[in-house]
């Protein structure tokens, strides 16, 4: 262990929101096959690398922030600068008129443990 001060790991430079506010907790990522050319300015950290290498199949933002063990708002920021270097798609969130109602499922489980 060295003597000197503890550094602070900032996980998004600082900055509190994503620049994609269309990002939502149930937006699906997706890591995209080949990864892009990044631009050397580019900063990335850990974080990110985890995020990638976790979307390699669908997952929410929530899903992500879970197995990351991070707050929600801290995904969005990192997932938001995978999207703008191009490196995740992201899928919107089902409008909450294409749903099905609660009800309908309500009932389709209790249909299900009936057939127990």
């Amino acid at each position: 262990m060295s003597g000197g001060p503890v550094r602070p790991y900032v996980i998004t430079g600082g900055r509190s929101r994503s620049t994609r506010p269309e990002l939502a907790v149930e937006s699906l990522v997706s890591a995209l096959p080949e990864r892009p050319e990044l631009p050397e300015d580019a900063l990335l950290n850990r974080e990110h690398q985890r995020i990638a290498d976790l979307c390699r199949s669908l997952l929410s933002i929530a899903e992500v922030a879970a197995h990351l063990g991070l707050p929600l708002g801290v995904v969005k920021v990192l997932v938001g600068d995978l999207w703008d270097l191009g490196a995740v798609q992201v899928l919107p969130p089902v409008p909450q008129a294409e749903r099905l109602p609660t009800t309908l499922l309500e009932e389709v489980l209790v249909g299900l443990r009936q057939l127990r």
